[in-house]
């Protein structure tokens, strides 16, 4: 026998593939009147969380049962900036799940039938309290069924070329956290852009100019609110005479909380200088 609370949901008839019109808010857009790649990383959690809600399971049933999916690694690709006020079209699908516990999940977003920009998301499911790894019940397994459309998301290759670092101290603003009290995923892209940010501004590099092509960022342990971040930024290679891929380690006074690599170049087609910043 269901109990009442739960026959809303599991009355939901569900999809493997999902497909929503999106639009990014106006303060995803920097002074070039392009969006921020922090920003198009909260476009793609916005189509996994439709999709879960149409699946049959919003954020609110994931209280109830007292779990959460959380992110553990994401890998994106940028193919080409949108204007504001552009509606795209997201697509997401899983493309795996493992163990009732480990879920591979793609976004696609499109524009006028042209790919913007391409995420794979690695997501755990967790017990709510304490953020370990529990395995999800039959009914969620079912609800995202595993869909093979096309591959996933990898890195783009790149020549191994260390070189300069520099560091950056912050501490996590109180309203900075996200519904399970810690930083939200993308936030961590937009610490990373902002260290690399600060690096060209003193090299004397506009960083307006910073154009996203890619990046990866595995997740450690939580950021919480009050705990001051150590982030720190080298140069690992090249792509070219004009992409600078970049490793950023992010700390707390807990011990590791990510570690990211990114592909940068920039707007203007110029990115010698960005290379240069980090010899």
């Amino acid at each position: 026998m269901v109990p009442r609370a739960r026959r809303c949901y599991l009355s939901r008839v569900t999809n493997a593939v999902w497909q929503f019109p999106l639009m990014l808010p106006r303060n995803a857009f920097t002074a070039r009147e392009e969006p921020r790649a922090g920003d198009i990383w909260r476009l793609c959690q916005d189509a996994a969380t439709l999709a879960s809600i149409r699946s049959g399971w919003p954020p609110s049933r994931f209280h109830d049962e007292k779990v959460a999916f959380i992110v553990y690694r994401m890998t994106m690709i940028h193919d080409v900036p949108t204007p504001y006020g552009a509606v795209l079209d997201a697509q997401t699908w899983v493309s795996r799940l493992r163990r009732r516990t480990l879920s591979t999940r793609e976004v696609r977003i499109r524009m006028g039938g042209r790919r913007v920009a391409a995420a794979t998301q690695e997501w755990v499911h967790v017990d709510f309290e304490t953020l370990k790894p529990k395995q999800g019940s039959h009914e969620a397994t079912a609800a995202f069924p595993e869909t093979d459309i096309e591959p996933s998301i990898e890195l783009p290759e790149f020549e191994s070329s260390p070189g300069a670092s520099n560091e950056l101290r912050f501490d996590m603003w109180q309203t900075w956290a996200d519904p399970l009290a810690h930083a939200n995923h993308p936030a961590y892209v937009d610490w990373c852009d902002e260290a690399t940010s600060r690096h060209m501004d003193a090299a004397g590099i506009d960083p307006v100019l910073l154009r996203p092509i890619a990046e990866r960022v595995s997740f450690k342990s939580a950021v919480l609110p009050g705990e001051e971040v150590v982030l720190q930024t080298k140069r690992i290679g090249v792509m070219g005479a004009e992409v600078v891929v970049l490793h950023h380690h992010l700390e707390t006074p807990r011990g590791p909380a990510a570690e990211a690599t990114t592909v940068r170049g920039l707007a203007n087609g110029s990115g010698e200088a960005l290379v240069s910043a980090w010899r």
